[in-house]
């Protein structure tokens, strides 16, 4: 008869031998049902998770009243109606929202080349306040000719700055000269830029739309696939994940005393972050052999004998350019 309320028919049994007794042991319940003891213990435990029976501190049991039981059950499983019923209609809500969401394409699939390249050019012609982005290989389209002349008319990127939009990004470690040489010259133009080991490629336009490029279809033998996310909680996420990485992420800077080469710019950024020698190897590509013969030749350049007194040499000396530069830096 209980069974509606979630007690099975053996509980049940045992409830109704047990009720018409004071108290009894499982041993005495065993013989009094012809019941393995070890049935009746199940029993029993169900019995008391129901609050339907409980055991004194001499291990014998007793029945608690049952309409007091049943009545908090009651309550219970009404309780839990409404709030499958609560959950059942979010559920719908936010169902009825993903449908809508591919109706106003807040998600579109970019298939190719062709494709990604335009969607990219067209997002970042599109910004009006501040691109963020991860950085990381392989690319869509490489560039062949990286003066600054030539990046202001095929980089969007350059030409949104050109604009006035704020451009900030993080640099997956391991760029090779030519990679370097541009990542230089961004920075030279304002970008903010940082490096640190990123997730996979993103672009997002002013915190509204977000470009993910399928770091899988780069692999042999994939065709390029991109998503375009427009949907408010997603692109909220990806610029949470955006900011998460900068404010671990390694500041890139300019030294004035450095201009000719990226990767010693790299390295003194790495060293005034208070990056380990091991740790500079591996964010520039290198051994740690030459990483330590750049920082002895730096020292020698800067006229110090200690780690110590090179970092503070550093610090003076970027400070130095960042009071003598003819127009503001971006850091």
């Amino acid at each position: 008869m209980l069974q509606p309320l979630g007690i099975s028919a053996e509980a049940e049994a045992l409830y109704v031998v047990l009720g018409g007794m004071s108290s009894a042991s499982v041993p005495d319940l065993a013989r009094m049902t012809a019941t393995d003891p070890e049935r009746v213990r199940k029993d029993l435990d169900e019995l008391r998770n129901l609050g339907l029976a409980a055991a004194s501190s001499n291990a014998l049991w007793h029945t608690l009243p049952l309409l007091d039981v049943v009545n908090h059950l009651k309550a219970q499983r009404l309780s839990e109606i409404e709030m499958a019923t609560a959950a059942a209609e979010s559920l719908e809500g936010h169902l009825l929202a993903a449908s809508a969401s591919e109706t106003a394409e807040d998600i579109k699939i970019l298939i190719g080349r062709e494709a990604i390249v335009a969607a990219h050019r067209e997002l970042l012609s599109s910004a009006r306040k501040e691109i963020c982005g991860f950085d990381k290989p392989p690319y869509v389209e490489e560039r062949a000719d990286t003066t600054p002349e030539s990046l202001s008319e095929i980089a969007p990127e350059w030409q949104a700055m050109d604009r006035g939009v704020s451009n900030r990004a993080v640099y997956h470690p391991g760029f090779d000269a030519d990679r370097l040489a541009e990542l230089a010259l961004f920075a030279e133009h304002g970008e903010k830029s940082r490096t640190a080991p990123v997730p996979m490629k993103l672009v997002i336009a002013d915190a509204h739309t977000a470009l993910i490029p399928s770091m899988r279809s780069y692999s042999p033998g994939h065709e390029l696939r991109a998503s375009l996310v427009r949907h408010p909680q997603l692109v909220e996420a990806l610029q949470w994940l955006f900011e998460a990485v900068w404010d671990t992420a390694v500041p890139i800077v300019t030294s004035f005393f450095s201009e000719n080469d990226p990767r010693r710019q790299m390295l003194i950024s790495l060293l005034m972050a208070g990056s380990t020698d091991n740790a500079i190897a591996t964010q520039l590509g290198l051994n740690v052999r030459s990483v330590r013969r750049w920082i002895s030749e730096l020292m020698e350049e800067l006229g110090v004998t200690t780690r110590l007194q090179l970092g503070a040499a550093l610090v003076r000396a970027e400070n130095l350019r960042a009071t003598t530069a003819t127009a503001p830096v971006m850091v």
